[in-house]
């Protein structure tokens, strides 16, 4: 897609000038033609490095929540989707948001449909997002579709918040920790080493590591920061590879606590999204597809993939669910209930409920089992400190 600066007039002979999004130069000028415009010139827009970085940006995702809500309820209020749009990059307070609405609205008044326009965004509007404004489009009911949407993403990020908000204690405590310890093997232990060494005392083989590791942060600063940013970026590579995507997956749900909590929201997620597609009327093995890109875990992606493929030859869900060990039981039997009463998008969505639940209680768990984790930790290092370095100041004084 690409940037066109163009200079027009309008049936009134008025002058106007501005940008429009195309895949080529000729589409560019079927979209201004379809305006009632008539182009002087059409020129176009190269791109800086600065404005390649910006392109990267992305939106929050309260602002697609809020924009999802708002563009429902005029929809549903019989205002025009191009209006509506209109009203809401006139009103939206964040920048990315607005350039995002008005090339869509550009886009919709060229004759492009929404759904198309919306997945010129993919960062923005998602797999899922696309296909619901599709299926709203199709069936008539787009305003009672993105209401849904922006109940299901209100539900995904207030989860995904509590998950976060548990873990913001034990990281601020735990990047405290390093940065006193750097502090103190930078500048505090240096000093006592010197102090020691003219005492000519006899040090602690816990008191020589100490110092070692001090003298090595010291002169040797920079191998430190080489080789964080190796692992960081090796680590970013593996992740990326289907073997350690499939390996992260497995150590993750295997870890004690978080282990739990993850797998309980990656449910929730899970059921929650098919749920809103089938009720969209989206056809369960196009839904299940949608799934498998949305989905973040390597694990439940491919069980979005294998079960699209075991349906689509005329398999239940249900039996997929009970054949793989990585769904629970319960889930493999309200599926079967919801197949056999034809209310399986409901049926979903009242698991999906319950799954958020697990995960708030465990994520309270969670925050009662780290605290005093937290405290053994600093207990540790307090305790190495003595033994290391007080210890020694305390043998000094005793012999004078």
């Amino acid at each position: 897609m690409s940037v066109y600066n163009y200079l027009a007039k309008d049936s009134l002979g008025k002058s106007k000038s501005g940008i429009v999004d195309a895949q080529s130069e000729s589409s560019a000028v079927t979209l201004l033609r379809n305006q009632g415009l008539f182009i002087v010139s059409l020129t176009e827009k190269k791109n800086s490095i600065f404005d390649s970085l910006l392109s990267f940006k992305g939106v929050p995702p309260n602002e697609v929540v809020t924009f999802t809500r708002q563009f429902s309820t005029m929809i549903s209020a019989g205002l025009p989707i191009a209006k509506a749009l209109n009203v809401l990059a006139e009103q939206t307070p964040n920048g990315n948001m607005r350039t995002v609405i008005y090339s869509c609205l550009r886009d919709i008044e060229g004759g492009v449909p929404l759904s198309t326009a919306f997945g010129r965004f993919p960062k923005v509007f998602s797999t899922t997002y696309q296909a619901l404004a599709r299926a709203g489009e199709a069936s008539g009911k787009l305003d009672t579709i993105l209401k849904r949407l922006a109940d299901t993403m209100e539900s995904q990020r207030e989860l995904q918040s509590k998950f976060k908000g548990a873990l913001i204690y034990p990281a601020i405590v735990l990047v405290t920790m390093v940065g006193v310890f750097a502090m103190m093997m930078i500048f505090v232990i240096p000093k006592l080493a010197t102090m020691y060494k003219s005492l000519n005392v006899e040090l602690p083989s816990s008191t020589k590591v100490m110092i070692g590791m001090s003298n090595f942060m010291a002169t040797r600063y920079y191998v430190i920061i080489i080789v964080g940013i190796g692992i960081a970026l090796g680590f970013k590579a593996f992740k990326n590879t289907p073997f350690g995507s499939a390996f992260i997956s497995k150590v993750l749900f295997a870890l004690p606590i978080f282990g739990k909590i993850s797998k309980q929201k990656e449910l929730s997620d899970f059921t929650r999204t098919l749920s809103l597609l089938i009720s969209s009327a989206i056809p369960i093995v196009e839904a299940l597809t949608i799934v498998s890109k949305v989905i973040t875990n390597h694990t439940y992606r491919v069980a979005a993939v294998e079960a699209a493929s075991f349906v689509e030859k005329g398999n239940s869900l249900s039996d997929y669910l009970r054949s793989n060990r990585v769904f629970p039981p319960l889930l493999a039997q309200m599926a079967s209930v919801g197949e056999e009463t034809g209310q399986l998008d409901s049926v979903l969505n009242q698991v999906a409920d319950f799954f958020a639940g697990e995960t708030d209680h465990a994520v309270k768990g969670l925050s009662a089992a780290l605290e005093p984790l937290i405290l053994i930790v600093l207990g540790g290092m307090v305790g190495l400190l003595i033994v290391s370095f007080i210890t020694p100041i305390y043998k000094i004084t005793s012999s004078i």
